[in-house]
């Protein structure tokens, strides 16, 4: 369970949501007067620049528009789709030309797309409505937010059930207008088990909204205490105010790894699920590098301000992904088979592999390896820092093998720093 916090000056206590709890569709729903958010559709072009054939088959027509697109001629893609036949043309080619204009958030093109394609007698999919709650992502329009919902509301009004990755489109929408508050009340109302349980994608969309109104305060935070430095001395009310935003950093910060912790018990249930097969139709959890470089970001970003949330990435990078306990002991340092304490990144990563379930991921890259690396530097833990290399060597050798040479360097400095002889596995603790 998590209790979310601290939006600006208030604190909200947001619904709470149980992991493993009953499957379930998302229930949340939403309706409008299309008047209040009524967007003016532009017409769709329908001349082109040059002359092309014009496709007779609808596998042809959507290869078409995508060579066309590709080479950054939208307009044209799209008028070549107008002037086909109805018969010629599928409901994969206007997902397509919806898609493109949901891309550049040209979202009255996108609409006009939806209402093209209907007219011409061809149903949505959901794959319509992600396009579609993407273009509302990525538009400047103040009604957009709206849209979203609107669009969302309406899917089941088209015969679809709406799929989680409409849910984490519309949770995009919300990213994009920095609203925090609707996110958590939308994603704590999914159900923990089943289809419209949260995958990577939604922990990921979250846990980023968090990341960047933590930054949008930390740069407050910068103006107030400028203000202050201008003026020689900060007013009474600046003072307030400098306190009021540490707290509520203090605050979102903990809320943050309060949601990671969520996912980490999420993760784990899923994976034992997996193994027991209990769950068939909840998709697994796993933790891959963008992930980690999000917690490991906020982390670096908070430590100026306040070391002791920032040293909190050390301790989630040490239960991801290991710190070699052998280096300081007289134990000799162990391999992979015979090391009793395995890793998170390193157990699911063997969960999918071995299952079949999750495709190939990245659980560290070299960004991850440097915020890492940076958190140790920072705060001066040269010796963790060693550990973390090492037991990358021993759990994800595969992964680490292509890097080895970029960070080289670094090692062996933090190596010199701690003092430690690097060919020796049985050294004292620095």
């Amino acid at each position: 369970m998590f209790r979310l916090v601290a939006i600006r000056a208030c604190i909200h206590a947001l619904p709470t949501r149980v992991i493993g709890s009953t499957a379930g569709a998302i229930r949340r729903q939403y309706t409008s007067d299309t008047e209040d958010i009524w967007i003016k559709r532009r017409p769709l072009p329908t001349t082109t620049s040059v002359e092309y054939t014009i496709p007779t088959d609808p596998y042809l027509l959507a290869k078409k528009f995508q060579q066309v697109a590709h080479d950054g001629k939208l307009d044209d893609a799209v008028a070549i789709v107008m002037q086909t036949k109805t018969r010629n043309q599928s409901a994969v080619v206007w997902n397509m030309v919806i898609g493109e204009y949901a891309k550049s958030g040209r979202l009255s093109r996108a609409l006009r797309g939806f209402t093209e394609m209907r007219k011409r007698g061809f149903k949505p999919t959901q794959s319509t409505f992600t396009a579609l709650l993407k273009a509302c992502a990525m538009s400047d329009s103040a009604k957009s937010a709206q849209m979203a919902e609107y669009l969302f509301g309406s899917i089941k009004d088209h015969g679809i059930e709406p799929s989680i990755l409409n849910f984490n489109a519309l949770l995009s929408v919300y990213q994009h207008k920095h609203d925090l508050k609707a996110i958590m009340e939308w994603f704590n109302d999914l159900p923990g088990e089943g289809p419209h349980a949260p995958i990577l994608e939604t922990y990921t969309i979250v846990l980023t909204s968090f990341r960047r109104e933590i930054q949008r305060q930390l740069k407050e935070l910068e103006e107030v205490k400028a203000t202050g430095k201008s003026e020689n001395k900060p007013s009474f009310g600046d003072s307030r105010r400098i306190a009021l935003i540490k707290e509520n950093i203090h605050s979102m910060f903990g809320s943050m790894l309060e949601l990671w912790k969520t996912f980490i018990e999420d993760a784990q249930h899923r994976l034992q699920s997996q193994k027991t097969q209990q769950l068939h139709d909840t998709k697994p959890l796993y933790i891959d590098a963008h992930l980690m470089k999000v917690i490991l970001k906020t982390c670096h970003a908070v430590y100026g301000e306040n070391r002791a949330l920032g040293r909190q990435g050390l301790k989630i990078a040490e239960e991801v992904y290991g710190f070699d306990k052998t280096l300081g002991s007289t134990t000799k340092r162990q391999s992979r088979e015979d090391d009793p304490v395995v890793p998170l990144a390193a157990c699911f990563l063997q969960g999918g592999s071995s299952s079949g379930a999750v495709a190939d991921f990245s659980v560290v890259d070299s960004n991850v390896i440097d915020l890492v690396l940076g958190l140790c530097s920072r705060d001066t833990q040269y010796t963790k820092a060693i550990r973390f290399w090492r037991s990358l060597e021993t759990h994800f050798i595969t992964q680490l093998d292509p890097l080895k040479k970029e960070f080289e360097p670094r090692i062996k400095e933090f190596y010199a720093r701690a003092n430690i002889p690097r060919s020796d596995d049985s050294v004292k603790t620095a």
